[in-house]
């Protein structure tokens, strides 16, 4: 597949945005790439996941330790792609509401800009606000 090139934003609080050009590449059935040459020093980086919201909180994971957040729907603490989602790159993701399952009024594509800084968070806190999604689905589940 040749890659696909997107913009992203990043952003650390009260500072302005930088826009950056990111690479997504499937390099076969279950590797996929995200490239980006970061603007400080213009050193290009490869982040290899098993689907491209991975290889987003890969990027992010770097990049959170010195204050900056991706402005994009998959860097919101409340989405997360389906099973079938992520056998197809994970492209699309589910903007969950707390506690239910997802519907396909909640699909957003994982990398569509986020104008607002607070709207996301880090890796850290979408795990936990995941974490305490899933175990309340369980709970009105029943399981």
């Amino acid at each position: 597949m040749d890659p696909e090139i997107i913009s992203l934003c990043v952003q650390r609080p009260g500072e302005d945005k930088l826009h950056i050009q990111v690479a997504l590449t499937e390099l076969d059935a279950n590797i996929c790439r995200l490239a980006v040459t970061w603007p400080v020093g213009s050193e290009e980086r490869h982040f290899d996941a098993t689907d491209f919201y991975e290889c987003l909180r890969a990027f992010r994971r770097v990049i959170e330790p010195e204050g900056f957040r991706v402005l994009c729907q998959g860097a919101r603490p409340n989405v997360y792609p389906s099973a079938m989602a992520r056998g197809g790159g994970a492209w699309k993701s589910y903007a969950l509401r707390f506690g239910e399952p997802g519907t396909r009024d909640q699909l957003v594509d994982t990398f569509d800009p986020v104008e607002d800084i607070d709207a996301v968070g880090t890796v850290a806190e979408q795990e936990d606000w995941l974490s305490r999604h899933w175990a309340e689905f369980r709970a009105r589940a029943g399981r």
